[in-house]
């Protein structure tokens, strides 16, 4: 074979893999653009007009498709109150989590008073302050906050960057910093005007709006590339594409390349007819690799689906083992991709989570720890705060043995101070 020629055709290989693994990697919206960008520039592909904007990114429901609409009211309760585990908390302190979090203005602060929320709810004032404690530890940090100090406060601690200096200043001279009175700050601190530039600038880049991301004015919408279904008791994995279907070949020019004397066009409609046929042959691998990963999912994680469990402790490696693929490719075939399910929609990435720690009754995951700790120290007597140690043992009540250094590297990660700052005096 001609050297020339086998170089090509490696090449040609090649990029063919990086394309058939780019279409691998694309999400509903990514996908739809790309066969609406080949049907406009390939002759050889045709479009049934009558369903555009009728069953794309539609799923069926009773015979009758329903779009996915994600009303922006539910958005911010439902990305708040996903990082909790229902299962650590009675149905009351359930409700009024959702309640609190239906309460938040739009810049993400809560401002009504605690016991007016008891006696509205009926639910005693200290389980509401216990419920604000648990939520003020959620992302995005500073939510909840009652003002704009405690926000920044907040959002200090979280990151771990708190100082003497930087609380006098966002508690007592927010408005000199919002002037650039730097000479004012100075001489009331006593420190120096160096020392203020280095905390406005720490100051500078907090959020003081934590909800101003969430808040855009349109109506937003999930595409779920994956449905989860339960019906008479069974699982099913389907993927939401069937709007793939509108595309086929152009029997039109088919026609035209097999009966044209041209060879020149006859051969732009065969490289054209290659083109259509490898984006079909790719998308339907990408049907059978997204449904087998799918599918070993559903199967891992049907208790924490039927809201009966925490999510179990699963990985990409595992995963691809099972399936008897690489775990790249399981990552891009999960690349940005929503799944929706009875109880309603996520990343599907989500649905990983690493292992800390092998009980009997399985491996326990970071998330469901980082709950029973902030359980511990939201209901903790706040003058004498749980020591390290102690929690370490209220752990091992709940059959999760970790160490003391484990404990505090979790506590540190949520931006949750040690018992001896937590401490009210």
């Amino acid at each position: 074979m001609d050297m020339n020629l086998e170089i090509q055709q490696r090449q040609q290989l090649s990029q063919s893999q990086i394309q058939s693994l780019e279409i691998l990697s694309m999400d509903n919206m990514e996908l739809n653009q790309l066969m609406k960008n080949e049907y406009l520039e390939n002759p050889l592909m045709d479009h049934n007009e009558k369903s555009v904007g009728e069953n794309i990114f539609a799923r069926e429901e009773n015979g009758r498709t329903k779009e996915l609409r994600a009303p922006q009211e539910n958005v911010i309760s439902d990305y708040i109150l996903s990082q909790l585990d229902m299962k650590l908390y009675s149905r009351q302190e359930w409700q009024l989590f959702s309640y609190l979090t239906g309460c938040l203005d739009d810049s993400g602060f809560f401002t009504m008073p605690p016991e007016e929320v008891s006696q509205k709810l009926h639910v005693p004032e200290r389980m509401v302050h216990q419920s604000l404690s648990v939520l003020k530890g959620l992302e995005p940090y500073g939510v909840f906050s009652a003002n704009i100090q405690e926000c920044l406060l907040c959002q200090l601690d979280a990151l771990d960057m708190n100082s003497e200096i930087l609380t006098c200043m966002v508690c007592s001279h927010l408005q000199d910093i919002a002037d650039g009175k730097i000479s004012n700050i100075s001489r009331s601190l006593h420190v120096p005007t160096v020392e203020v530039r280095k905390s406005i600038e720490i100051i500078s880049h907090l959020n003081p709006r934590p909800l101003s991301g969430f808040h855009t004015g349109n109506s937003s919408y999930i595409i779920p590339d994956i449905i989860f279904k339960k019906e008479d008791g069974e699982w099913t994995a389907v993927l939401n594409d069937n709007w793939i279907e509108n595309y086929h070949l152009n029997d039109y020019y088919i026609k035209m390349m097999n009966s044209s004397k041209d060879e020149e066009l006859t051969e732009y409609f065969r490289d054209r007819l290659a083109r259509v046929n490898f984006i079909f042959q790719s998308i339907e691998q990408r049907r059978k690799t997204i449904l087998a990963v799918s599918n070993i999912i559903m199967e891992k994680q049907k208790e924490f689906l039927e809201g009966r469990k925490p999510l179990a402790p699963m990985t990409m490696t595992e995963v691809a083992d099972i399936a008897g693929i690489h775990t790249s490719t399981v990552s891009r075939a999960l690349k940005g991709k929503y799944l929706q399910y009875p109880n309603g929609s996520t990343l599907i990435k989500n649905l990983f989570t690493a292992p800390v720690s092998r009980q009997e009754e399985g491996n326990i995951t970071p998330m469901l720890v980082k709950q029973y700790l902030k359980k511990f120290i939201a209901s903790e007597d706040s003058r004498k705060p749980y020591s390290d140690q102690m929690l370490v043992n209220l752990l091992k009540e709940e059959d999760i043995r970790l160490s003391r250094r484990a404990v505090a590297k979790y506590r540190e990660e949520m931006g949750i101070k040690g018992s001896f700052e937590r401490r009210a005096f």
